[in-house]
């Protein structure tokens, strides 16, 4: 790098490092401390950045580089997708989904651990339709929990197969921010851009597939609780029957649509609108939802599924813009350039350099694991500069970035999904006597599919398993390219 563009640090370029550490570190104390709250990340990367500039030999210049990294293409990019994302997966919500979902459970006559097997699908359904781990488990606990523990599921594994449904969408839906961001930071060496959602998407699913069905096999073994449930028929069927729509199933019409698309190669720019589109005519053509529920005026105060949807996204992302600058840091100081060699350097292998990445995320995700995308954020440009000095396929290392992320952390006691679906049933408790409170230790052992999912990659990484390379105009070889 050309000393005069080079960013400089009292210390040496290894200080360039200082804003990251202090963002982690008050991060991982939020996660223990069961205190994770976006705002406060925010703030903990604003600090990072303060402390950081103290310790810059030109503070101009390092103001100037993290606005560069503040709107960064690949930060604009996931920004702006996510943003859509999140005016899909509300106007979903609006169309009763879930409910469509607990209506077909009823109709198939699932109870014990059959049922538990319907409610690892069901969320799978609705994470794959809306991209949103956190949004299933906080919209499927409500309802599939309840019914669940009166047909006789066993509580923990309940919990568990919410959760593993949740990750199984985040890991593979091309609207999740799992991979939005794994993708979009994983850049190609032999010409522009990033890894394509689609692809790596479909790359993917030969992972995914087989600790889906593994799964899927030890809920249906593990997810009956003994003696079934003493709950009086009437109640249970009360309560199941105010959470139920068949017209619900609709919605899942743009959502094959618009995996379907993304599957084919099509941009997520044009595959999204359009899954908006198609969810707009089935919702208001159905009776579903009406103009109203997607935009209306409460006392001077726009509400409904496009502003919410807005919302809810906001904070996650101005939180991605805070990390990539902070990384853009790294780059313009050579720092990231000379970790980079340091990891490297006693590695002689493929197979060495996609462990060290693997285990490197991975390590990520159970020291942050209040909110799966932020480890997957901060690890996403180590893995690209590793992955392309090892001549690694963006899709490869998206992959590894994706389940590394999406793995220990679901079922860890400190970690945001079982915090969340705690949570919920707390709520639900307040109500319900038959609920019993669990412990968040309870969910170490039931989360069976991104535990499975770990090894199965853990596998690929050792046996080579579809191991690709980037190979000329970017197209994916399973030979390493000699140049």
């Amino acid at each position: 790098m050309d000393s005069e563009k080079k960013l400089e640090f009292i210390g040496g370029n290894g200080v360039s490092l200082l804003p990251f550490i202090v963002f982690i570190v008050i991060t991982i104390g939020l996660s223990f401390a069961n205190a994770a709250d976006l705002n406060m990340m925010i703030a903990a990367g604003v600090i990072g950045l303060i402390v950081g500039m103290l310790f810059c030999k030109n503070k101009d210049k390092y103001w100037d580089f993290v606005l560069d990294g503040l709107g960064d293409k690949m930060a604009m990019t996931a920004v702006l997708i996510w943003l859509v994302v999140g005016i899909y997966g509300t106007i979903l919500r609006e169309g009763q989904l879930v409910e469509g979902l607990v209506w077909l459970s009823v109709k198939l006559h699932l109870s014990g651990s059959a049922f538990c097997v319907a409610a690892f699908l069901f969320s799978a359904a609705f994470a794959l339709a809306t991209g949103a781990a956190f949004g299933t488990v906080a919209a499927m606990t409500p309802i599939l929990y309840p019914v669940g523990v009166i047909m006789g599921c066993d509580p923990a594994v309940l919990g568990g197969a919410i959760i593993s449904g949740a990750i199984f969408g985040d890991n593979i839906a091309p609207v999740s921010d799992t991979t939005i961001v794994s993708t979009t930071g994983q850049l190609y060496t032999k010409k522009k851009g990033s890894a394509e959602i689609g692809g790596a998407v479909k790359d993917r699913s030969k992972y995914v597939i087989p600790a889906f069905l593994v799964s899927a096999v030890l809920f249906f073994i593990f997810g009956g609780a003994s003696g079934g449930s003493s709950l009086d028929a009437s109640v249970a069927d009360s309560l199941v029957a105010s959470h139920q729509n068949p017209a619900g199933l609709l919605m899942m019409i743009p959502t094959v649509i618009v995996i379907g698309m993304a599957v084919m190669g099509n941009n997520l720019f044009v595959t999204l609108p359009v899954g908006i589109i198609v969810a707009v005519i089935v919702g208001l053509g159905s009776g579903l939802f009406g103009f109203s529920d997607l935009f209306r005026i409460e006392d001077g105060v726009a509400a409904g599924a496009l502003p919410s949807g807005v919302a809810g996204m906001l904070n996650v992302c101005i939180l991605l813009m805070v990390v990539v600058s902070m990384g853009n840091l790294l780059i313009k100081s050579g720092y990231m350039g000379e970790l980079v060699d340091k990891l490297s350097r006693n590695i002689r292998t493929t197979r060495g350099a996609e462990l060290l990445i693997f285990l490197f995320s991975t390590a990520f995700s159970v020291l942050i694991s209040a909110i799966n995308t932020i480890p997957n954020i901060c690890a996403s440009p180590l893995v690209n500069a590793l992955g392309q000095k090892a001549k690694l396929h963006p899709y490869r290392r998206a992959n590894f970035l994706a389940v590394a992320c999406d793995s220990f952390n679901a079922c860890m006691p400190f970690g945001g999904s079982v915090l969340l679906l705690l949570g919920c049933i707390r709520t639900l408790a307040a109500d319900a006597s038959y609920i019993e409170i669990l412990s968040p230790n309870d969910f170490l052992l039931t989360c069976f599919y991104p535990c499975i999912l770990w090894v199965v990659m853990f596998i690929a990484v050792l046996t080579g398993w579809g191991r690709i390379y980037e190979g000329p105009d970017g197209k994916p070889v399973k030979e390493m390219p000699k140049d």
